[in-house]
């Protein structure tokens, strides 16, 4: 699963990155990004591409898959089948967090691509109208099976995106549910790398670059 993660970028970068014809306002650095928060995300085809806010969690809030979706569980939800087919977008993301517990001590770590500050995450979004004409705008990542070093951590992890597969994703011309399924797969282990972080991240009010300062292994462990 994906509950919490960072995103700190330039927006020269979310720029070059995402292939945005236009300068994107820079967001504002993010440590610790929680469930039913706004966050950015990347909307559109080559010739409008943009970047909006979203609410993390599709509606209803309470529901199993509304922060994360398994394409395999939701596939065949009537609901999910229009996200997939017509409101893809991509979630920026500069580092997600994993936690462990060994015994009565909890372990955190900090998963990045070493080459890459800003990394792209699958996802969909919704946008409802309520009563009063305001628009509301929801979303969710893609979740797979755990590569071998995120499993450590968590069965599940959110669906990382190379180049030509965010392209891909964000085609409104592509709507073959195999060939997006294609894309549902594990970011290879070898191009990755997890770091030690404090397990105080859990604490979703902790919003510091204090959150993804690397840490020895064996200050990491705090008791429950």
């Amino acid at each position: 699963m994906c509950q919490r993660y960072s995103l700190i970028a330039e927006s020269s970068e979310l720029q070059r990155r995402f292939r945005m014809l236009n300068l994107p306002d820079a967001p504002k650095a993010r440590y610790n990004i929680s469930p039913t928060q706004d966050v950015p995300i990347v909307i559109g085809g080559p010739e409008e591409r943009r970047i909006v806010e979203a609410r993390w969690g599709l509606f209803p809030f309470w529901a199993k898959d509304s922060v994360n979706a398994d394409y395999d569980s939701v596939s065949g939800k009537p609901v999910f089948e229009r996200l997939v087919k017509r409101q893809r977008c991509l979630v920026p993301c500069s580092g997600f967090y994993g936690w462990k517990t060994e015994g009565k001590s909890s372990r955190a770590v900090r998963f990045v691509l070493p080459n890459q500050g800003v990394f792209a995450l699958a996802g969909l979004y919704e946008e409802r109208y309520d009563q009063h004409r305001r628009l509301h705008r929801t979303c969710t990542i893609m979740t797979t099976m755990a590569n071998r070093l995120v499993a450590g951590y968590d069965t599940r992890m959110p669906v990382i995106m190379d180049e030509t597969e965010r392209e891909s994703w964000l085609d409104p011309r592509m709507t073959d549910k195999r060939m997006l399924a294609n894309h549902m797969y594990a970011y290879p282990a070898s191009l990755m790398h997890a770091y030690a972080i404090t397990p105080l991240a859990r604490d979703e009010a902790l919003e510091t670059p204090e959150v993804i300062r690397e840490l020895a292994p064996d200050l990491v462990l705090i008791k429950k």
